[in-house]
């Protein structure tokens, strides 16, 4: 499946590419407007594609975590770096308040960013022009935890619990311009959880999110 769907929208992606780079002749204004939609499209499809790949691939217990000591500044920097220039595109005020230098937790680092990734991607998401996206982390009671909080359009009581459910979306009215498969919090939970970890939200409506990673701290040597 994996091959049979990421195949062609590779291609449609590099025939768009090509004809972009005039390979086959010029192109005028319009033509290239829509080869850039063309290829917008195409890496939204790739991504939903990649999502519901990675959920069947956690739901079967084919996903393969290799656990490593991880330095917390650098899980921190790794994601914000990622996520800074959307906010900034945004009009987002952006902060990550800096912690311990020594600390380290005991995870997948490439799964640990893709965690916190997803938690500021979606507070950028859902949060509007002039608002505020904060990252920050602290240790206590043998765990890291870190505190994604946003002051968008926050989650009702009854959705705080149901968010993390595959294949749900707080507002798909609100959402349509950033169409997803409601997929994203429930992965990043599952992978939490496999790293003997947790995600939890804080919220209210039209009062903002916080949402809380946990993960265990590395053993003492």
């Amino acid at each position: 499946m994996s091959h049979e769907l990421r195949t062609p929208l590779n291609a449609i992606g590099g025939y768009a590419e090509l004809l972009e780079m005039e390979i086959r002749g010029p192109v005028n204004h319009d033509q290239r407007e829509y080869l850039r939609r063309i290829q917008q499209s195409q890496r939204h499809l790739l991504g939903l594609v990649n999502e519901v790949l990675n959920y069947a691939r956690i739901e079967t217990g084919t996903v393969h975590y290799d656990m490593a000591d991880v330095p917390v500044v650098e899980a921190l920097h790794a994601a914000a770096g990622m996520v800074a220039p959307l906010a900034r595109a945004g009009g987002l005020r952006f902060h990550v308040q800096a912690c311990d230098a020594d600390l380290q937790v005991r995870a997948d680092a490439e799964k640990l960013r893709q965690i916190l990734v997803n938690l500021l991607s979606n507070a950028v998401k859902f949060t509007g022009p002039g608002g505020r996206v904060s990252l920050r982390c602290e240790a206590r009671d043998g765990s890291a935890w870190f505190h994604v909080r946003d002051t968008g359009m926050g989650i009702p009581a009854d959705k705080l619990e149901s968010i993390f459910e595959p294949f749900v979306q707080v507002r798909s009215d609100l959402t349509r311009e950033h169409e997803g498969t409601g997929l994203g919090l429930a992965i990043s939970r599952s992978i939490a959880q496999a790293m003997d970890g947790s995600l939890a939200v804080e919220s209210r409506k039209g009062r903002g999110s916080t949402f809380t990673l946990r993960i265990p701290l590395a053993p003492a040597p």
